[in-house]
């Protein structure tokens, strides 16, 4: 008697990599929260059926402190399901460079440091869940919730001068994943 697997596998493990290219909007979470949009693209390859890791890059514009940032991060995806609906964990972490920085030295409560306070390390990470939807066995469609968080030297009222601290953002994610075969 043949050995059928009872899994109703989504995309083909060795049959290419997983890609996601997704859109966010994100609102203020915390003190010192900030409005932010955001697209990234992650290419991952899979470890199991519900295990994928690779890396990434976004581009997002946040509001109150007025700046570009272009995060560079290794991204893995959890799926709790080898379905074709699934719900999902995903974790990026990395660094990010900072472009177009306006609101800069003028101490109040959105303000970034200037280049003579600057921090070492521009860190960024975003932890989110979600779900996954097929729609065939090599396109699907996810929507999450994300934390976005950076890493910035902004101006604290409380101390009255530049700390670092991480900026937050709930965001909701929409995006599309695919599988290309043999890449």
């Amino acid at each position: 008697m043949p050995f059928a697997s009872s899994a109703q596998s989504t995309f083909n493990v060795s049959g290419g990599c997983l890609n996601v290219v997704g859109f966010s909007f994100g609102q203020p979470a915390g003190e010192h929260g900030d409005r932010c949009y955001s697209t990234t693209y992650q290419h991952e390859v899979f470890v199991n059926e519900r295990f994928t890791i690779g890396g990434g890059v976004g581009c997002s514009l946040h509001g109150k402190y007025s700046y570009y940032a272009i995060p560079l991060f290794i991204s893995s995806h959890f799926f709790f399901l080898d379905k074709c609906f699934s719900p999902f964990a995903n974790l990026r972490i990395g660094a990010y460079g900072m472009f177009g920085a306006k609101n800069v030295g003028t101490f109040d409560k959105h303000s970034l440091a200037d280049k003579d306070h600057d921090q070492a390390f521009n860190f960024y990470f975003s932890p989110s869940i979600g779900v996954k939807a097929h729609i065939s066995p090599n396109i699907a469609v996810v929507a999450s919730v994300a934390d976005e968080a950076y890493l910035v030297k902004a101006f604290d009222v409380n101390h009255k001068d530049y700390r670092s601290m991480l900026a937050h953002s709930l965001a909701v994610n929409v995006g599309i994943c695919f599988q290309i075969k043999g890449w």
